[in-house]
């Protein structure tokens, strides 16, 4: 929050993406440290993240369809 504040103080816009990222793995273990491991990279890259499980059609139609719309 600080540095968007203080982006927005230095005269830049505030910019929303929105980034679909499909995570399988063969057992639920492997899902779960999957899941685990995408969380903390975007953590680190300043991300946030909303699991959806069983959404994927209701994410895809708001996210990519029709393409360009914001959510």
């Amino acid at each position: 929050m600080l540095q968007q504040e203080a982006d927005l103080t230095a005269g830049h816009g505030v910019l929303r993406f929105t980034g679909l990222i499909a995570v399988s793995a063969d057992t639920v273990d492997e899902l779960d440290a999957a899941v685990a491991a995408v969380e903390q990279a975007a953590i680190q890259a300043s991300c946030e993240t909303r699991l959806l499980v069983g959404q994927q059609a209701q994410a895809f139609v708001a996210a990519a369809l029709p393409l360009g719309r914001g959510l």
